[in-house]
């Protein structure tokens, strides 16, 4: 009897191992530092909600690499985030560059054109209070801020505007309070005072708060190893029975 007892034991605690391992591998796709993704654009990433570029792998998304081709260019990206409260955005480019933030739905949500005085690479701060306030799926566009701004509606006037004017010294961040700041993303077009623009600008997007989900064969490779797992257990607890 008392063998059976401690043999019975030994399955229990063999199956919570085993419940910890496939614990433990699950997590590590989605949260281990080591699997954070750089992702470099991959040809031209849309402009818009249809088209905007996903970047895929998994883990957390430190970086994006891109090019803005010309000063009418927009990169728009479809990002998770996943952390809101430490969400952040920043550029890194040689180019007047903007940031703007809008939710699944295209509604903007807030943008910047230079993080601080005297530097024209845009940011958006973590921790702000207009921020992204939920996990889920958004949307973020690099672009010319001297060459183009986002439009709603049928339009592309400064009636259809999501972006309102702003001046001098251009740090302050802003919400989608312009004319057209009501509705969602349709379009993009240049601002009354546009200029030429950039013209073949790499750029670096850092990034906090945001993850990759992971592609369909990541997913398959973490069933297909939870099923082992599961198995693995089972075995181990009709070896204990006996």
């Amino acid at each position: 009897m008392k063998l059976k007892l401690k043999s019975n034991f030994s399955g229990k605690a063999g199956v919570a191992k085993v419940a910890v391992s496939a614990s433990l591998l699950a997590s590590s796709l989605f949260i281990n530092p080591a699997y954070a993704v750089n992702w470099n654009e991959s040809g031209d990433a849309g402009q818009l909600l249809a088209t905007a570029q996903e970047p895929l792998g998994n883990g957390p998304l430190r970086n994006i690499y891109g090019t803005v081709t010309n000063g009418a260019d927009v990169d728009l990206y479809r990002i998770y985030i996943s952390s809101p409260t430490t969400f952040s955005a920043s550029v890194t480019g040689t180019f007047d560059s903007g940031l703007a933030l809008f939710n699944s739905g295209g509604y903007g949500i807030y943008g910047n054109d230079d993080a601080r005085l005297g530097d024209s690479n845009a940011g958006l701060p973590a921790g702000d209070p207009r921020g992204p306030q939920a996990v889920g799926w958004y949307y973020l566009g690099v672009f010319d801020i001297n060459s183009t701004t986002p439009t709603s509606g049928n339009g592309v006037g400064p009636e259809n505007f999501i972006a309102p004017n702003t001046a001098a010294p251009f740090t302050s961040i802003i919400t989608a309070s312009g004319p057209g700041g009501a509705s969602p993303l349709t379009g993009w077009a240049p601002p009354p005072d546009a200029t030429g623009g950039a013209v073949n600008e790499a750029y670096r997007l850092r990034l906090s708060g945001v993850s990759v989900v992971p592609e369909p064969e990541t997913y398959a490779m973490l069933l297909a190893g939870l099923g082992l797992v599961g198995a693995m257990a089972r075995r181990r607890k009709v070896f204990a029975e006996l």
